[in-house]
């Protein structure tokens, strides 16, 4: 009889060990998924700073628009923020006039106007976003035209 003791505890270390292993990979897989979902809202957060700072952009060129640039390149490397940028609260702002056009997409054809580039990155450094954006101003009109993402390999 003191045999069988002895496989009844054998069969129950094994299985508290088998419960065990099952309770430590739920508890990684939920770790996992609580990373996943901090990251994606830290993500979404950077997003809406980014936005936030295109919008403080627009209400600059209502307020004083550029002059044309010489060389109107996009920045760079945006993510980095290396060159001219202007800060604002949610994130930073590039402003650049790209001059005068008659056929602009999304306008009629044959009216002028204005067209400006707005490169705004949040000021998130972790899951920083940078949006870029190509407005068309005529007159008191601003309208946006164009918008993407830009990545840290563009």
């Amino acid at each position: 009889m003191s045999r069988q003791r002895g496989v009844v505890l054998l069969l129950a270390l094994v299985l508290s060990m088998l419960l065990g292993l099952l309770a430590a990979s739920a508890l990684r897989d939920a770790l996992v998924e609580t990373r996943m979902t901090g990251y994606l809202s830290d993500g979404l957060l950077a997003l809406e700073e980014a936005e936030a700072a295109l919008q403080a952009a627009e209400r600059e060129l209502e307020r004083a628009p550029l002059d044309p640039c010489d060389a109107c390149l996009p920045p760079a490397r945006p993510h980095d923020l290396v060159g001219r940028w202007q800060t604002t609260q949610a994130g930073y702002f590039h402003l650049q006039n790209l001059g005068v056009s008659e056929r602009a997409a999304h306008m009629p054809e044959g009216q002028p106007v204005t067209l400006f580039r707005i490169t705004a990155v949040s000021k998130r450094a972790q899951s920083r976003h940078v949006l870029e954006a190509v407005y068309a101003v005529a007159g008191d009109t601003i309208q946006r035209l164009t918008w993407r993402q830009r990545l840290r390999g563009d």
